[in-house]
């Protein structure tokens, strides 16, 4: 000491020099927030590993971020504005590449993804960006997005897990910002009020000021180069503990230098004597605060190692209050108590005296009203604790605003599903496989708390039925009733059609005899033509030779004439009768066609059904042995072999037959039209005669040449009832093997109506069945079946891109909750979500895949077990440490429990009243999950300060009464360890105007704890016990007391 009193100014050059020089050549902090301080999971976490699998099997290895952009409009979107939103998405993709971004995911274009990303109140539409971060900034990327997706018309915003986080660090600097001007002038004005002076102020303001500059920069080195834990904590940390206990000390120095120049020393003998006494209790109490803090470093966990920088600036702490503040004293001297003058005694607490005296006299009263302000407190407490990021900040933070939007429109669980990630040894493209997916897809749908499960059979949430048995079994069910119907149509049809085969047999066999009646008439006609042609021959000869007989020529031609007209109606009834039996055939062809059909659509279906017998047996093997089963099966295989071998060809000749017959019947008519035609014009050519007999005077030669012409016309007719008569030749021999066939038709078709019949009601058996085991099994426990012609089909292949690697090995489900992500009932899920998927995997081929679950509440759920796992790992250190230093200190082994109980003490009763305004009052849903564990550090590291200034100072005057001794250093450490308290309290009151509510939780733990401690524990409490244990306060080193 006094070598640094004797060096002061070359001391205070140096660190003036030193602070320069580190600022000058510190890294930027708020940078390394941002790269190196955000909150994440260590390796072996169900969360790190998913993304460790996801990024093994990525094709592009590049960093990328989800960004989720809201178009919002307080009404229903217009026609107008929704092209409007179209036109910027396509913007956002014609210019991909310059604004970074990997992957668009939008409905426009996709309508199967409308339900997910269009609200159902028409007000909301989101657009799914996969932005590439790899060497960015987030404010970088966000500042670009945010002035490509202005829309007009349309209120447009970004959020995402990365956009939540920076507006955190936003905030956290902002609320950096106001605690360090806040808690400047707050120490400035209560330095002022404790030692009424302008002097002494400002020695702790510069002492700690460049404390704290120096320790920033050490630390900002040591995270630049040797990547020391850093968070959104640590730069407020130093600055409210550095403040806070450096003023403290440097108060308790002061007021110690002061108490001595009040008894007469020298100022060179004041610093000395100082530094003796109260320099002793300040190094012991910042080892003590730096052991609580180093001790963090204990901790796996970096966000908690992160406040372990605190202890780096405890070290520069202690430095500088044995450095500088003496520096001041030296110099200073009286004057650094300006404006007082005289008497500068150094005055008693009367408050701390009065409640000293009360414990020491009436300790069960101070008891009980220790008592009463704890115990109702504690019983009311319930740790509930919370892991909502977004309670952090308010919704004056755009990404905040937008993830509440969209958790109203769409609910909280779309926006941040869980990801189930699962790796395996082989490619997963199989119908084995993806049937092992819809398993666990279907086993979790059934888990608590999950409303929808997408993965590669259910890619847009929904359980696709065409994939399992049951549904199956009810389309070939619905198939088999349809061919049923139809079978029992064509059975109808057979028995009808040989019903009517039956009654025209014997038409067919009358026809067949008509037809030889029509041969010989046509052979008479053929005679009866040669008779007329020799008489008309006679008659023209007769008029050619002369033109007397008129009469008689006449009366021959009304004799031709008549017999002209019997020819005539013969012939007009012929071909009637030919166009009856034509049209007869004409109709009955198509129907035996239509049943041939028919026949070939039963065999078919027939055929189709094996099919589904063989798929159905391979889904249930158990039918195989089924005897009800098995009889339904070789049943409909028998009819389809009978109808394959013998009724299909049969029927294929018989139609050929018929369309022979058929095309004979229609020669034969157009033979007997050219005839009839004939024969009308010969009877009109008799009219002529006739008419011209009645002018004969005055047309003989006409008349000679019409008869000409008839005579002429003769041999057409002759030569035309030849072609009849082939043709009637030919008809005869088609119908005679005719009658044998319909007869053995008539046998087939009824024996075929007999057999559709056997296989409709075998069929409907065998539906019965196929019903009765549809209703009787749900359909998750149908089985499983999945056609290959899914697997390749082009939109299945898409589904693969997105569900499954491109090497088949990695698979992912994401999982849809029904509460906030960020809620501790979702994180609760997350162990029902790692039950399912281990139950559902055991005893498959996935039994031994590597799994990994991620998204938020993943996370969140990892940061609970590591949590808890570094809380009390690290308390258990951090409480060992400062045993250890009061152990040293006090040189007892019982003063270190009671104090520590005292602390333990103070601490539940504080969080116990920041669980009553947040959770209680407020209505949060629970303190922040970081704050108990900060909480504790801070209130145990900075409370057993005040602790060791009292019993450092009891220790002093351990040669008198306990009693006496106890109350004594009371009234002397009762107005510095209030204005400590004070001050200490004051710079963490400093941080609820940040806006981060962990730093408002965690201000109002340690303002309500150490104001606690102060008035109400460590006055009461502390003395009780030391009356009580009296000369046991020093046990085991009593003797030498």
């Amino acid at each position: 000491m006094k070598a640094i009193v004797r060096f002061r100014w070359i001391v205070l050059a140096l660190w003036i020099l030193a602070a320069a020089l580190l600022i000058w050549k510190a890294p930027n902090m708020e940078q390394l927030v941002r790269e190196k301080g955000q909150i994440t999971v260590p390796d072996g976490y169900p969360s790190t590993l998913a993304q460790e699998i996801i990024d093994k099997h990525a094709t592009n290895k590049s960093h990328s971020e989800p960004f989720i952009v809201i178009f919002h409009n307080q009404k229903k979107l217009t026609k107008e504005q929704t092209e409007n939103i179209e036109k910027t998405i396509n913007q956002l993709k014609d210019n991909k590449d310059k604004l970074g971004i990997n992957e668009i995911t939008t409905h426009f274009g996709q309508s199967d993804l409308k339900d997910q990303l269009v609200a159902k109140d028409g007000k909301t539409i989101l657009a799914m960006l996969d932005v590439d971060m790899e060497n960015k900034e987030v404010k970088d990327v966000r500042a670009t997005l945010d002035k490509a997706i202005q829309t007009p018309n349309v209120e447009t915003m970004m959020t995402g897990n990365g956009l939540i986080n920076e507006d955190v660090v936003i905030s956290s600097q902002n609320g950096l910002k106001k605690t360090e001007i806040i808690t400047v002038i707050f120490i400035l004005i209560v330095l002022i009020l404790v030692f009424r002076s302008v002097v002494a102020p400002i020695i702790p303001l510069v002492t700690v000021g460049l404390t704290y500059l120096v320790s920033q920069s050490v630390v900002a080195f040591l995270v630049d180069k040797l990547n020391f834990p850093l968070s959104n904590f640590t730069q407020i940390f130093l600055v409210a503990i550095l403040f806070g206990i450096g003023t403290d000390y440097c108060i308790l120095l002061l007021s110690r230098y002061k108490e001595e120049l009040s008894k007469g020393n020298d100022t060179f003998g004041a610093i000395l004597a100082t530094y003796k006494s109260a320099g002793k209790t300040v190094v012991f109490s910042g080892l003590a605060v730096m052991i609580g803090f180093a001790s963090i470093g204990f901790a796996s966990f970096k966000l908690y190692q992160s406040a372990s920088a605190v202890a780096i600036g405890v070290i520069f702490l202690l430095i500088s209050l044995l450095t500088i503040v003496p520096f001041f004293m030296a110099t200073l001297k009286n004057k650094l108590f300006w404006p007082i003058k005289g008497d500068i005694s150094h005055s008693q607490s009367k408050l701390w005296g009065w409640m000293g005296n009360l414990a020491i006299t009436r300790p069960l009263i101070a008891l009980c009203i220790v008592a009463i302000f704890t115990v109702p407190l504690l019983i009311s407490y319930d740790g509930d604790l919370s892991y909502n990021s977004l309670e952090e900040i308010g919704e004056e933070y755009e990404s905040v605003k937008a993830f509440n939007l969209v958790s109203d429109s769409f609910g909280p669980g779309e926006i941040m599903p869980v990801k189930i990630v699962m790796e395996n040894d082989e490619s997963m493209k199989s119908k084995e496989y993806l049937g092992l997916i819809e398993k666990i897809s279907n086993d979790l749908s059934h888990t608590k708390d999950i409303g929808k499960v997408r993965s590669a059979t259910r890619p847009v949430g929904k359980l696709m039925e065409e994939l399992y048995v049951k549904n199956q079994v009810d389309t070939v069910s619905d198939g088999i009733n349809k061919g049923n119907k139809g079978i029992g149509t064509i059975k109808d049809g057979l028995s009808d059609a040989a019903k009517s085969l039956s009654k025209s047999t014997p038409k067919l066999k009358e026809a067949t005899e008509g037809i030889g009646a029509l041969q010989n008439g046509t052979v008479k006609l053929q005679s009866g033509f040669g008779d007329l042609q020799n008489a008309l021959s006679k008659i023209e000869k007769n008029i050619r030779k002369s033109g007397t007989g008129t009469k008689e020529i006449k009366s021959g031609v009304k004799k031709a004439k008549t017999e002209a007209i019997k020819l005539k109606n013969g012939a007009n009834e012929l071909l009637k009768s030919y166009q009856t039996i034509y049209s007869g055939l004409d109709q009955l062809t198509p129907k035996y066609i239509e049943v041939n059909a028919g026949l070939k659509e039963v065999q078919k279906a027939l055929a189709n059904l094996n099919g589904n017998f063989t798929a159905i047996e391979k889904e249930n093997p158990s039918l195989q042995i089924n005897q009800n089963y098995m009889e339904i099966k070789l049943t409909v295989q028998g009819i389809s072999q009978k109808l394959k071998t013998e009724l299909t060809p049969g029927m294929s000749a018989l139609n050929a037959n018929l369309a022979k017959v058929t095309n004979g019947l229609s020669q034969a008519n157009q033979g007997l039209s050219k005839i009839t035609f004939g024969l009308n014009s010969f009877a009109s050519g008799f009219d002529q005669i006739i008419s011209g007999l009645e002018k004969i005077e005055n047309g003989l030669t006409l008349l000679a040449n019409g008869q000409n012409k008839v005579v002429n016309k003769l041999p057409e007719f002759s030569n035309g009832l030849n072609q009849i008569a082939e043709g009637q030749i030919k008809l005869q021999k088609g119908f005679s093997p005719l009658n044998g066939q319909m007869n053995q038709l008539s046998d087939g078709l009824t024996q075929s109506a007999d057999g559709l019949g056997e296989i409709k009601n075998g069929l409907s058996d065998a539906n019965s069945f196929l019903n009765k085991m549809s209703k009787e099994t749900p359909i998750q426990q149908s089985g499983i079946y999945i056609p290959d012609e899914l697997i390749s089909n082009k939109e299945f292949q898409q589904v693969f891109n997105v569900y499954l690697s491109k090497d088949g090995k990695v698979t992912t489900f994401d999982l849809v909750l029904d509460e906030n992500p960020y809620s501790n009932q979702a994180m609760k899920t997350i162990n029902d979500i790692e039950n399912t998927v281990k139950t559902s995997i055991k005893g498959t081929k996935l039994e031994n895949a590597h799994i990994g679950i991620s998204g938020i509440t993943s996370m969140n759920h990892d940061l609970q077990n590591m949590s808890n796992a570094d809380y009390n790992r690290t308390v258990m250190f951090m409480l060992a440490g400062i045993a250890l230093i009061l152990v040293i200190l006090l040189r007892s082994l019982i003063m270190p429990i009671y104090l520590i109980a005292s602390l333990l003490l103070t601490y539940y009763s504080s969080m116990a009243i920041t669980e009553l305004i947040f959770v209680n009052l407020l209505g949060h849903s629970g303190i922040s999950w970081a704050v108990p564990f900060f909480g504790f550090v801070i209130i145990m590291a900075l409370g057993v300060d005040y602790s060791i200034f009292l019993m450092d100072r009891f220790s002093e005057y351990r040669h008198i009464n306990v009693k006496e001794s106890m109350l004594l250093a009371m009234k002397n450490m009762g107005t510095v360890i209030i204005s400590a308290a004070i001050i200490l309290a004051g710079t963490f009151a400093a941080m609820l105007p940040s806006g981060v509510m962990s730093l408002l939780q965690i201000a109002t733990i340690v303002l309500s704890g150490l104001l606690f401690y102060a008035f109400i524990i460590l006055p009461l409490f502390v003395p009780v016990m030391v009356r009580s244990l009296g000369k046991g306060n020093w046990w085991p080193f009593i003797s030498n007391k």
